[in-house]
């Protein structure tokens, strides 16, 4: 089968970032950890309860480039098992079904729920899986197949960047007829995105900031609205053209840094703040501020900007997996009593009574939401270092989602 296939080691990695300096396309170039094949063996399935699954799009997520361009935390290097096969934004139809799968029959569409906790390992449940917290699951590095968090990041999975991969009855989401494709792709970000709103919702007269206006960003704005927040949602973000996008999705104001604008002084104008500038730092402010911001870069500023927007008592929401941060001063959060919270992955979330995020994200895209214009990319896999150029390099390329497309 085709596959594009990562293979981390340490000299690839230091020859990789050496070149980096010169050329983006060090990271998908001969010295990378990343190869194409042609012929790449069609994963097995681990047990009876597996289903192989024949790719029809994959998304490339930010956290697929963070480890192609060596970003990533090693603090998750052990929960992860090399070679693999990147792609857990997938939709596909079912190819093969093992004896101990009930309900799934062969050519059904699907998207995957892609965490893998105890169920999919054989495990019985950790505590964290009894609440329906799977992704953050105890036990990823043990069971019935190789360490990894997610499918994508386990060699025995495979992923969704070559035409077949496997996974788990307890993974699989059927996709409804009348959905599309490139409406479906979005379910695992939008699911990401609900599981972080549902975990802080605002109040009705609260003043939401998001910062980085890319998919997540743009996705926690549709899950605020078609969940029923009707307040003030403030977008920052670089460029002009993920801006302007964001307001189709239900950003009201937006502040955008091409144009001009700061992030800090911006809120605290908007918001009725005084701002003061310490010595050889950047501003701050005292006053209102914003009560939630949801981070969706994972940049070191942006981190460090969402610390000193918010208002006091306030919360901060990480979605952007950022890892280590050099310059973030955490002054703000105790002179202001900040609350930070991570967002990884998605679960069982409460919202009449408990449901599984995929399935809220399907239910909305048959109803309200629809995520396909940020579709703006597809490519054979055979392109896949075009694909990458075209993800890494969005102010040239004015991309949102690219994807990986296997229809003949």
């Amino acid at each position: 089968m085709r596959a594009v296939v990562a293979d981390f080691g340490l000299a690839k990695a230091a020859i990789t970032l050496a070149l980096s300096k010169i050329s983006k396309s060090a990271f998908y170039g001969p010295f990378s950890i990343l190869s194409f094949y042609s012929d790449y063996p069609e994963p097995k399935l681990p047990g009876e309860r597996w289903v192989k699954i024949k790719t029809t799009l994959s998304g490339i997520c930010g956290s697929d480039l963070r480890l192609i361009m060596l970003e990533e935390s090693f603090y998750l290097y052990p929960l992860t098992s090399f070679p693999l096969i990147l792609g857990h934004e997938v939709v596909g139809r079912v190819e093969e079904v093992g004896k101990g799968v009930d309900g799934i029959e062969e050519g059904e569409r699907v998207v995957i729920d892609n965490v893998l906790p105890c169920k999919v390992r054989g495990l019985e449940e950790c505590p964290a899986c009894r609440e329906g917290r799977y992704s953050i699951c105890y036990n990823f590095d043990r069971g019935a197949i190789s360490p990894g968090i997610f499918t994508g990041y386990c060699r025995d999975t495979g992923g969704g960047w070559s035409d077949y991969f496997v996974a788990h009855q307890h993974q699989l989401i059927k996709v409804p007829d009348g959905l599309s494709d490139e409406k479906a792709v979005f379910a695992e970000p939008f699911a990401i995105c609900l599981h972080a709103v549902l975990k802080s919702f605002p109040k009705e007269d609260d003043i939401v900031a998001i910062i980085g206006c890319g998919m997540m960003g743009i996705g926690i704005a549709a899950a605020l609205r078609a969940l029923g927040f009707r307040g003030e949602i403030v977008g920052i973000d670089v460029s002009k053209f993920q801006t302007e996008m964001a307001k189709k999705f239900g950003v009201g104001k937006t502040i955008c840094l091409e144009r001009g604008e700061r992030a800090i002084e911006g809120v605290a104008e908007f918001t009725g703040a005084r701002v003061y500038y310490p010595p050889r730092e950047k501003p701050m402010f005292v006053g209102r501020g914003v009560d939630i911001v949801f981070e969706c870069v994972g940049k070191s500023q942006t981190v460090d900007d969402s610390l000193r927007i918010v208002r006091p008592g306030g919360k901060v929401i990480l979605l952007g997996t950022a890892g280590k941060l050099a310059g973030v001063d955490f002054a703000p959060v105790f002179s202001k009593e900040i609350e930070i919270k991570g967002v990884f992955g998605s679960g069982l979330e409460k919202i009449n009574g408990k449901r599984r995020a995929f399935e809220l994200a399907i239910e909305l895209f048959q109803k309200e939401v629809d995520l396909s214009p940020l579709l703006t990319h597809k490519f054979p896999i055979e392109k896949y270092k075009e694909a990458l150029w075209t993800a890494m390099n969005k102010n040239k390329s004015k991309a949102v989602k690219v994807a990986f497309s296997f229809e003949n």
